[in-house]
């Protein structure tokens, strides 16, 4: 089993919290690029990294495999996604699509349906009260961060909220990108507009 405080040792740098370089001496110019590094890092590697852990722990309380939970967020985030989508969004086969939604629907996390517009297809949807567990097991981390934004002004938290919204729509787009383009290894990587 992995103690968590074992994962978090060697991760801090000097008096910055969570591994973030402290910037040095060198004007306003160098303190604003190694901040943006920090931040790049974070969100590039830092927040996948331990969002990973997370749902790691969660699967584990919920009594799911992390594949289960993946595609069960997926299910949230994209609702409704029919198996084929499910399939790629997830990247594994559709055989082993459709045995996730089996145990997600056995466990009560999702129900399939008919496509609102065409009744031919089968989506999957979540189911909202039971999806609830996701957001109790949740609470504490949510509850951490309502606690940290109190301490910032509203104009900060408005500023921090629109470059997370940015950063997490240039990510969206990236990846939905990779995946239209069936993994294209030497496509040309797009910048947000």
């Amino acid at each position: 089993m992995l103690h968590w405080e074992n994962a978090m040792v060697g991760t801090s740098g000097g008096s910055a919290p969570d591994g973030m370089q402290a910037p040095l001496g060198g004007g306003a110019e160098d303190d604003g690029r190694e901040m943006l590094n920090d931040i790049v890092t974070m969100l590039g590697r830092r927040l996948t990294v331990y969002t990973s852990l997370y749902q790691t722990a969660l699967a584990d309380r919920l009594g799911l495999s992390m594949a289960d939970v993946k595609a069960l967020e997926l299910v949230i985030e994209f609702e409704p996604v029919t198996t084929g989508q499910l399939a790629c969004l997830a990247g594994i086969s559709s055989g082993g699509t459709t045995a996730v939604i089996d145990r997600l629907e056995h466990s009560g996390f999702v129900v399939r349906d008919k496509h609102p517009l065409d009744r031919r297809i089968v989506v999957v949807r979540p189911v909202p009260e039971k999806c609830a567990e996701l957001e109790r097991h949740m609470r504490s981390v949510a509850d951490e961060v309502a606690h940290i934004g109190a301490r910032y002004e509203q104009e900060q938290l408005s500023a921090v909220h629109g470059f997370l919204a940015q950063c997490v729509h240039a990510l969206k787009t990236e990846a939905l990108n990779m995946l239209r383009d069936g993994g294209d290894h030497h496509a040309e990587p797009r910048r947000p507009s």
